[in-house]
């Protein structure tokens, strides 16, 4: 096994934990949740997208023994929903190994954040709408579903966008102290 793979291995159960821990420990705060942004994390920090895509995903899963289920069409859209950010962490590094500026950084990590969410909003939703007996199958009752929705939206932009902050900006620090640390050592 080479040294990326274990890496990436003690990296994905780490940001599993990390996710699982979060997750139970936040069950009382509706919609505030690490996943999104730890499919995101996953996606740009690890080299394997397979291995990206198994953190939120085992997140759910286990967190969901734990919690409960819930309507098979609602839970499969949020299982989907919640692992599409992967595919954006790769392109994300990628855009911040090309530009150096921080806040070119802060913009697109929080503009990636805020789209998901966005995303994740309108995905759910219209799977509530649609599984559910709550609203009526017309145009009415969708725009009922989802002014309904609304401030369970508010709660998912606050949890998303203070996790893309906080395990972005703890992994900026992080390779901002390895460097000195380097340095330090070079110097001495």
């Amino acid at each position: 096994m080479n040294r990326t793979l274990k890496i990436d291995l003690i990296t994905t159960l780490l940001l599993i934990c990390l996710g699982l821990i979060l997750r139970i420990a936040l069950q009382d705060f509706p919609n505030i949740s690490p996943v999104a942004a730890l499919a995101l994390f996953a996606g740009y920090l690890l080299h394997s997208r397979a291995l990206a895509i198994v953190v939120p995903l085992t997140v759910l899963v286990v967190s969901d023994l734990y919690f409960g289920g819930y309507a098979p069409a609602v839970m499969a859209t949020v299982y989907v929903l919640l692992a599409i950010p992967v595919v954006a962490g790769r392109p994300l590094r990628n855009l911040h190994k090309r530009h150096q500026t921080h806040s070119l950084r802060t913009v697109s990590v929080g503009g990636t954040g805020l789209l998901f969410a966005i995303l994740f909003f309108l995905g759910t939703n219209l799977a509530v709408w649609g599984a559910s007996s709550y609203y009526t199958r017309d145009w009415i009752g969708l725009v009922e579903c989802y002014t309904a929705a609304l401030p369970f939206f508010r709660q998912t932009l606050i949890g998303d966008l203070a996790f893309v902050s906080v395990f972005f900006g703890s992994y900026a620090m992080f390779r901002v102290w390895i460097n000195v640390q380097s340095r330090q050592a070079v110097a001495q």
